[in-house]
């Protein structure tokens, strides 16, 4: 311990004494700090020149070591292109159940059906028709492919008005598709009714199927189905068409295709951007605010401006730094402009609050010295962990979440890089113009707002030696009665040659000869007792003087200095501005508070709370299921998509996936004639299995084949089938030739030998219910093919089985890097904070934080996938935030716990609140987003920035109150003294009291 204490002691005095140092250097050359800064972006900007986006989701949001990609490579290889389906689904026009069951409704179905074919579109000055774009099976079939309840009549319309009966044509009609095999009704047809014999009697939707090739300009099939290709396209003109160029009396179409999810997801999102920025015109108005001060020489709402320039230098930097090095964006990675907005904001209130502390008659150097002394420990603290919390995101196959990680780690230290620098030298410029107009030199009103405006410097002496005889001896620190936390001396020969301030024995008598200051109350004046107990929390516990050291006192002490200055508005706050008096977020978090939350009862309620808080938030967690329904979830519930998928699901039992079953080259090397048993096995027990659906049913070539055989050679069979090897291979390809046609793309043969080198059987899920449910559908289904025809080297695949097969991916990467993300960030702490007290209090506060972001999942209808997964890791490095900062703050003061446990609040409570408030403004207009990205975003943030917010100013300091760790003093005192420190933090060698 003493060892970790000596270790984290000169970390801790190292980064103070650094950022002193460097707070006066950017001082003296604020200009050339600026400048370089905005050198260093110009040409990390130079990176967007390659700069590209992701956008592939199967590439985003399944983990790239997912079991599924390896079987993709086989069947992309050997089976590169599967149709892309569109759906017209009609019902009714008044949409309220009515049966379709009639001539005319089948009319208007078929015109829509003829309309769609009929359309030409154009694609790279090619004109392509229905005709060319259809799947047709295969190159030996020419018959498209698509399935309706058209069919009966041919999709001619001459046949279908002559038919008397309709419903009697359905009942007794065989309804046949594309490869001349039994369609099912229930496929083509939604809301059927049957009566007491089986006979159709009503029908409340038709469904016709397109099935629409992937062809490049040669009309080769190819591999892929992206946003502007000839597929795609049409898909696109199916979709106007139903919705824009087709209207009826009868009835209403609606159209599902899985296929435009993308591009709808991508208009949404595209959309939602516009709406976000106005976080950024909410955060900036909250800031301006904030930093609002009612005297034009103490104003610094137009620094945040300076803020904001900083943090966009810092965000372009990365973003330019990133793409150069050939790192794609994505989608999710458009929310990290707002949270790295929000996070350097943050880091603006904790400086310009330390800097407002310091003593306005002061150097100028001096000022920005001791408040980038304070702070930047505290902003370091804050900034290691979340780059560390946001870099342990990189630890996983998931390439969403890897390149969000790499963006956030690398842009949260260049926002903070840009803080400690560029800002600084910007409050620098405005400390000049707060001092000319302090003066009454320079412009008029604000005194210069611009910086470098009246660069001439009539003040110069003011700006090296202090105003108003200001000297080490008289300086004031604003928090003088909340207990010392870094004392120096200074002289103008300091600036050249910087020591370590803090180290001296001078300290201490300079601090007592300063007069005594009053103590600090919400209202300005003298603490009147009047709240129980809590006003004794903000007196000021010093150790008594000597008498001779009360008569050197007395002697030295000097009247104390008027700093405050005519208000703007003189109807708030009365006429004159006081820089050191508190403002309302300080008032709020500082005064009012710890009024309510750190006397007796007050802290009894506060465990209460979080007892019940935890509760619930436990409970959730136990609810929360895994789930990632691509095509529900990225489609935003207004689109007509999603009105479609509604209508499929209610009709059609939901979302059913394609899959098949693919055997490959015989393990043994034999000819398929030897494996017939298994191929009949793996047909049969494939359609059998729980989670395979029969409508549409199980396409198995070799049922089919098996039928063709039994029709066409049945006197040369042998128990039904082929009688020898040579015999097998001839008949079949004399079969996929004619009337097995519509199976050749299902059937890989060896163009050398005339064997079979793979097959595919093809089938479709049960609708898909949840995460979990698919994984079992993915192990069933494999499990079934292996063991039907472990001979064959069988596996089952379908495309959303790299999805799928990645659940169990995602959930073990994200606790894997929760659990690393909370390790190195509890590491970091401790070794910033040097106390491993401190360290596990704050890890817990960590803990609990997350924990109730995770059970509110439950409650939000969230589901744990790739995207929820991506906060659950990040709000590891936001929730320490909050909790650290208020830490270090009880740590550098002294006096019992209760009262530091008040003074951290008073030290950095009110920034703590403003850093909270900026993230959330930041995050708010997300609540209006479209896009399911988005929306889960800000339901996770939302309730991480209150639960943060409250476990590190409300719960935080009535743990510290209780058991907190001993100050810095107080332990350095201990290991020196053991038994001279008592462990309510007071130094029991002499009687405390009072100023």
């Amino acid at each position: 311990m003493r060892c970790l204490r000596r270790i984290s002691g000169a970390v801790d005095r190292g980064l103070t004494n650094f950022y002193r140092a460097l707070g006066r250097f950017i001082a003296r050359r604020p200009w050339l700090v600026i400048f370089i800064c905005a050198a260093v972006t110009a040409v990390c900007c130079v990176g967007f020149l390659r700069f590209k986006v992701e956008d592939d989701a199967e590439k985003l949001y399944t983990p790239q070591n997912a079991p599924s990609f390896e079987d993709k490579e086989y069947v992309d290889a050997n089976y590169p292109s599967d149709s892309l389906s569109v759906k017209v689904l009609s019902l009714d026009r008044a949409q309220s159940g009515g049966s379709v069951l009639t001539k005319e409704a089948l009319l208007e179905h078929l015109r829509a059906y003829n309309l769609i074919i009929s359309q030409v579109v154009i694609v790279d000055g090619k004109s392509y028709s229905w005709r060319d774009v259809c799947d047709t099976g295969s190159i030996n079939n020419t018959k498209c492919r698509v399935d309706s309840i058209l069919q009966l009549w041919e999709f001619n319309e001459a046949t279908l008005r002559a038919d008397p009966d309709v419903v009697r044509t359905i009942n007794s009609g065989k309804i046949l598709d594309w490869q001349g095999l039994p369609l099912s009704l229930s496929w083509v047809m939604g809301g059927v009714e049957r009566d007491a014999t089986g006979a159709v009697t009503r029908a409340e939707v038709f469904q016709t199927v397109f099935y629409i090739r992937v062809i490049d300009d040669a009309g080769n099939k190819v591999d892929g189905e992206g946003e502007g290709s000839v597929a795609f396209t049409w898909q696109e003109r199916i979709t106007k068409v139903a919705y824009e160029d087709w209207s009826s009396s009868v009835l209403a179409q609606y159209v599902s295709c899985s296929g435009a999810v993308g591009k709808e997801s991508t208009n949404a999102i595209n959309r939602d951007i516009g709406k976000l920025s106005i976080g950024y015109i909410l955060l900036i108005i909250y800031t301006i605010m904030a930093l609002w001060r009612n005297s034009w020489a103490y104003q610094k709402a137009h620094v945040a401006f300076g803020s904001f320039l900083a943090i966009g230098m810092g965000i372009a930097m990365d973003f330019g730094m990133l793409s150069g090095f050939g790192l794609k964006f994505n989608f999710v990675c458009q929310v990290l402009p707002f949270l790295l907005v929000g996070v350097g904001v943050d880091n603006t209130f904790v400086i310009i609050s330390n800097y407002f502390d310091q003593d306005p008659d002061a150097p100028i150097e001096y000022r920005m010295g001791e408040a980038l002394g304070l702070a930047g420990s505290s902003i370091t603290v804050s900034c290691m962990t979340n780059v560390i919390a946001f870099a342990v995101g990189t630890y996983t196959s998931l390439e969403a979440l890897l390149s969000f990680s790499v963006y956030a780690s690398i842009g949260t230290l260049l926002v903070f890089l840009f803080q400690v620098t560029a800002f600084p030298a910007f409050l620098t410029l405005d400390a000049r113009r707060e001092l000319r107009t302090r003066l009454g030199v320079g412009c008029p009103g604000f005194g210069c707002v611009a910086p470098g405006c009246c660069a001439a410097e009539p003040v110069e002496e003011q700006l090296k030696q202090g105003n108003n005889g200001w000297s080490p001896e008289t300086n004031t620190y604003k928090h003088e009665s909340a207990g010392p936390t870094i004392t120096t001396s200074f002289s103008t020969q300091a600036t050249s040659a910087l020591g370590d301030p803090s180290t001296t024995s001078a300290t201490t008598a300079t601090t007592a000869a300063k007069p005594p200051p009053q103590p600090l109350t919400p209202n300005g004046q003298a603490d009147s007792g009047a709240v129980g107990s809590v006003p004794d929390l903000v007196k000021v516990m010093v150790r008594t003087s000597s008498p001779s050291e009360q008569q050197q006192q007395q002697k030295e002490a000097v009247p104390p200095r008027d700093f405050t200055t005519p208000v703007i508005v003189p109807c708030f706050g009365g006429r004159i501005f006081d820089p050191h008096a508190d403002q309302l977020s300080t008032k709020i978090v500082a005064r009012w508070l710890p009024a309510l939350s750190l006397n007796n009862y007050g802290k009894i309620v506060v465990v209460l709370l979080e007892c019940v808080m935890l509760g619930f938030a436990i409970y959730g967690c136990t609810k929360v299921y895994m789930d990632f329904n691509f095509r529900e979830l990225f489609v935003p519930q207004s689109n007509w998509l999603h009105k479609a998928f509604q209508v499929e699901d209610k009709y059609f039992g939901g979302e059913k996936v394609p899959v098949a079953v693919y055997t490959r080259a015989t393990r043994d090397g034999r000819d398929y004639f030897y494996y017939q048993d298994q191929l009949l096995r793996v047909s049969e027990a494939f359609k059998n299995d729980k989670y395979i659906t029969n409508v549409p049913a199980v396409s198995s070539w070799y049922v089919n084949y098996q039928a063709w055989l039994n029709r066409t050679y049945a006197p040369l069979l042998y128990n039904g089938r082929a009688p020898n090897e040579t015999a097998f291979n001839a008949w079949l390809q004399e079969w996929l030739r004619t009337d097995g046609r519509g199976f050749s793309d299902d059937v890989l043969m060896n163009t050398t030998t005339g064997r079979i080198a793979g097959s595919r059987i093809n089938g479709f899920t049960k609708d898909v219910v949840d995460g979990s449910w698919a994984v079992k559908c993915v192990d069933s289904t494999r499990d079934t093919a292996e063991f039907a025809a472990p001979g064959l080297d069988p596996i089952a695949f379908g495309p959303s089985y790299t999805f799928w097969d990645g659940f169990r991916s995602i959930a073990f990467s994200t606790v894997t890097n929760v659990i690393i993300a909370g390790a190195a960030v509890f590491l970091v702490t401790m070794i910033l904070l040097a106390d491993v007290v401190a360290s596990l209090i704050v890890g817990t506060m960590v803990v609990l934080s997350d924990v109730g972001v995770f059970g509110f999942m439950h409650y939000a209808n969230l589901q744990f996938n790739s995207v929820t997964c991506i906060v659950l890791v990040l709000a590891v490095g936001i929730a320490v935030d909050y909790s650290a900062h208020v830490m270090r703050a009880f740590l550098v003061s002294t006096g019992t716990r209760q009262e530091r446990a008040h003074k951290a609040l008073i030290e950095i409570g009110g920034a703590v609140w403003n850093g909270a408030m900026t993230t959330f403004l930041a995050v708010l207009p997300m609540a209006f987003a479209e896009h399911y990205i988005f929306t889960t975003i800000f339901k996770m943030f939302s309730v991480l920035i209150l639960l943060s917010i409250w476990h590190g100013i409300v719960l935080l300091p009535v743990i510290m109150s209780w058991i907190g760790p001993l100050s810095y003093r107080d332990a350095d005192q201990q290991s020196g003294d053991a038994g001279e420190v008592g462990g309510d933090g007071k130094d029991k060698r002499t009687a405390v009291q009072p100023v």
